[in-house]
């Protein structure tokens, strides 16, 4: 699949002491890329590089196999940007605000208002198009960002945090509005700290924390790459039954917590069996286990322990 986007080894110095870095990240042709990771992990600078927007102190950037820096012209009018916290005039109406940013895109007359009228039916704005953008709530003002980012008809739209301080009925708009957009054709590669929704709307995903690249990988695989089941005890979890089952062969990672176990194996042999013997010889009694779901926030958790404790 042709790639679109490639972050290669990109690292950035602020001042003498914050390093964010290095970041390697790759975004293939219509795919729905989520780049996750805690506030000041290195989100928005990764995003800022790709837009041309901010040198890397060192690593390389490409978008469409150009650099944003040495030919910018070439780049920008193939992306469209909605920042993190979107400000538009408050006195201006949506549809004003969209013929706007077509006439400073060079789109007029009937190809504008065509335009214009497909955006607002897409962000599901057709009906607030008169209404004044200072009396839109956040949702709204997310999905006019979008919107916005969507003049020109661009191949790629880099959104950073569409989802932040929207309530759950604003986030399913933008959840649909995105859908589509990736049905369209477009790539898309968007920042968020709500894993919830990036597990729900990436094809893959890559995870930065304290600056660095800890994971890039397709969401369907990262479901299954690791098993785990849910464990119910009638009796409180001791250290002696941790430790037997440690011992496992695949058994890679337990959370205990009361009479609840989750238990993470990987391979290809499935060590239920002898889960259940260990926990029935340790007289703590099984109650239940149910195979389960790896979620991208158990994922997350789990790649950050690997950093801290390694």
């Amino acid at each position: 699949m042709k790639e679109v986007v490639k972050v290669s080894s990109l690292t950035k110095i602020y001042g003498d002491r914050v390093k964010v870095g290095p970041i390697s990240l790759t975004i293939r042709e219509n795919e729905v890329f989520g780049l996750v990771g805690p506030n000041g992990s290195g989100k928005t600078t990764t995003l800022r590089a790709v837009l041309g927007l901010l040198r890397p102190t060192s690593g390389e950037v490409k978008v469409f196999g150009l650099s944003p820096f040495a030919v910018p012209q070439k780049v920008n009018h193939r992306i469209g940007y909605s920042p993190e916290i979107p400000v538009f005039p408050p006195f201006f109406s949506a549809e004003k605000l969209l013929k706007t940013t077509c006439v400073m895109k060079g789109i007029t007359g009937k190809a504008a208002d065509q335009q214009v009228k497909q955006i607002l039916e897409l962000t599901g704005l057709v009906n607030h198009s008169h209404r004044k953008v200072g009396n839109f709530s956040k949702g709204m003002i997310q999905r006019l960002s979008i919107g916005q980012a969507l003049v020109g008809d661009p191949p790629l739209l880099v959104l950073d945090e569409p989802m932040l301080g929207v309530d759950p009925v604003g986030r399913a708009h933008i959840r649909d509005v995105l859908v589509e957009l990736k049905k369209q054709g477009k790539t898309i590669l968007f920042s968020s700290h709500e894993l919830y929704e990036v597990e729900r709307l990436s094809d893959r995903i890559g995870m930065i924390y304290l600056g660095r690249t800890v994971l890039e990988e397709d969401v369907g695989k990262l479901r299954t790459s690791k098993k785990a089941v849910a464990v119910t005890l009638s009796r409180p979890v001791e250290k002696i039954l941790l430790s037997a089952l440690q011992e496992i062969e695949g058994v890679s990672e337990i959370i205990a917590d009361g009479t609840t176990l989750k238990i993470t194996w990987e391979g290809n042999m499935d060590p239920r069996e002898k889960i259940a013997e260990k926990i029935v010889a340790s007289g703590r009694g099984l109650l239940e286990m149910r195979m389960v779901e790896r979620s991208l926030e158990d994922i997350f958790i789990a790649k950050v322990k690997e950093g801290v404790d390694g």
